[in-house]
């Protein structure tokens, strides 16, 4: 099979949610990505070392949408 057709092999997997992931966005210039799961749980995720910074839960219900709010700061 030439590499042409070859479908697309990800580079990394992020995995700590244990619900679905419903909101993503990222932050801080590309270097985090932020994800909110259906249990209501906030994950930001370093980029540069793909691994979770910090695990919070948010909210007791899904998390519908995640929004950067000035450098430090997201709105869910």
């Amino acid at each position: 099979m030439s590499a042409e057709l070859r479908p697309a092999q990800p580079k990394s997997i992020l995995r700590g949610h244990k619900a679905q992931v419903h909101a993503a966005t990222f932050i801080r210039n590309n270097e985090r990505l932020v994800t909110g799961d259906a249990d209501g749980f906030i994950t930001v995720w370093d980029l540069t070392i793909m691994r979770p910074r910090v695990v919070w839960q948010a909210h007791t219900n899904a998390i519908l949408g995640i929004a950067g709010w000035g450098l430090d700061r997201i709105i869910t």
